[in-house]
């Protein structure tokens, strides 16, 4: 089972790479090819596979879609540029790498991936153009801090999954989250780009241009917001997300008030309300008329047509890994293992990653099995345990993960470049981040 859905990884690469067919249709191909050896058959292979397509879509294709339309608004009414020009500064251009990955990490920390990836895209765009660099030498510090913050600080979903899992202090998970956050940044979004800096000079950024910018559809000069409006912009969904987040700690579970709360610490509804103040505050008061704003929005939406398809095949291979069995026979080898619990968490983490791709589900796997470690072992610092897992779940994000095309298809690169930049970005990380774990485990006696 596990030779098989290696094969199936390997049969995905060479459709891909060496026949040429498209992502999404390489990805339901292998998809069935694994439910039959697996004896699952053709008909519950597909269906399992489309399951998994509508589940994967079913949050992250609207946050993509209002992302694409908001970012396009963006670049469009000069917003972008305006941020660039703070990130940017009058720092030297070896600072770029840090600004970018502290910002990312900041506007992260309430955000799933996905949100902040499309937020940060426009800006990654006209830093890139600005300084008239690569666009992975941008894209790479970005990232870095994205899943920097995603994995290590709450209250990101990976985090705060662990923490209720092992019945972990989120104060102390926080505490010792933000120490680690150092090492791992500084290694994703500085030391990675320099080490691999001949792997940088690739990618062709995925348009989101709507009209030519600097004219609106009738003609009309378009006035560039001010930097107040373009923060603003971008920075209403954490803001709003944090609120909710943080507002529902302290009220009732049932309620209109909670209602509330819940509603602004939606991933839709708030980038839905952003796309609605970028209408008016980017679009209307920059000069677009109606018509501009319908004919950007229209344009930015075009480019991500062929990207959802795919993030929504990795959906389903991942659901048809996870039909066969392949998270149980995992846990079932993982019992076996004897060896230190921070180094076991963060192993299990890394096998479930590796197999089935999602880092939350990774984390949601390992919750069980890593749990009853933490009962055999009550001198276990249930904080570090949560680290141990999270970084874990970074590990080579590859096909199967949704984050693995957004990265691919936004940056105009292939699986091979993929793969030697993305994936090796993250797995970096993810040892950093074991690293700093078992020095702090070290230091506190854990």
């Amino acid at each position: 089972m596990v030779i098989s859905g290696l094969v199936a990884i390997v049969l995905l690469i060479i459709l891909i790479t060496r026949l040429k067919i498209h992502p999404f249709f390489s990805l339901l191909i292998s998809s069935i090819f694994l439910g039959i050896v697996n004896d699952i058959g053709v008909t519950k292979s597909v269906t399992t596979f489309t399951h998994g397509f509508g589940s994967q879509l079913s949050v992250t294709g609207v946050v993509i879609g209002l992302g694409a339309m908001l970012g396009g608004l963006l670049v469009q009414s000069g917003g972008g540029d305006k941020i660039a020009d703070i990130i940017i500064g009058s720092r030297k251009l070896v600072w770029m790498p840090l600004s970018v990955g502290l910002v990312s990490l900041i506007i992260g920390l309430p955000n799933l991936f996905e949100v902040t990836f499309v937020l940060m895209v426009p800006l990654v765009f006209s830093i890139t153009k600005r300084l008239n660099v690569p666009v992975l030498t941008v894209a790479i510090p970005m990232s870095a801090g994205l899943m920097t913050a995603h994995a290590l600080l709450p209250p990101g979903p990976a985090t705060i999954i662990a923490a209720t899992a092992y019945n972990a202090s989120i104060g102390e998970t926080t505490l010792y989250g933000v120490i680690i956050s150092v090492p791992v940044l500084l290694s994703g979004a500085y030391l990675f780009p320099k080490l691999m800096r001949r792997h940088l000079q690739v990618g062709k950024p995925l348009e989101l241009n709507g009209p030519d910018h600097g004219h609106e559809v009738k003609g009309k000069p378009v006035r560039q917001p001010s930097l107040a409006v373009a923060l603003t912009t971008v920075m209403i969904a954490p803001f709003l997300m944090i609120i909710g987040t943080i507002g529902l700690d302290f009220l009732p579970k049932t309620g209109v008030v909670t209602e509330i709360f819940q509603a602004i610490g939606n991933p839709v509804i708030t980038l839905g309300l952003a796309l609605i103040y970028a209408m008016i505050f980017l679009g209307r008061a920059a000069g677009f008329s109606n018509e501009g704003i319908l004919a950007i929005s229209k344009k930015s939406i075009i480019p991500i047509v062929g990207l959802l398809l795919i993030i929504g095949g990795g959906g389903g291979l991942k659901n048809v890994l996870t039909a066969i069995g392949l998270s149980d026979i995992i846990s079932s080898l993982a019992n076996d293992w004897s060896i230190p619990p921070l180094l076991f968490a963060w192993l299990v983490a890394a096998v479930f990653r590796i197999a089935l791709g999602s880092g939350t589900v990774a984390v949601s796997a390992s919750g069980g099995i890593v749990a009853a470690l933490l009962a055999a072992h009550p001198d276990t610092n249930a904080a570090l345990l949560v680290l141990s897992t999270t970084t874990g779940a970074m590990i080579f994000s590859h096909v199967s993960d949704g984050a693995f095309w957004l990265f691919k298809e936004y940056f105009g690169l292939t699986v091979p470049q993929t793969i030697r930049t993305w994936s090796y970005l993250v797995t970096v990380q993810s040892v950093v981040g074991l690293i700093g774990v078992l020095i702090l485990g070290a230091i506190i006696g854990s």
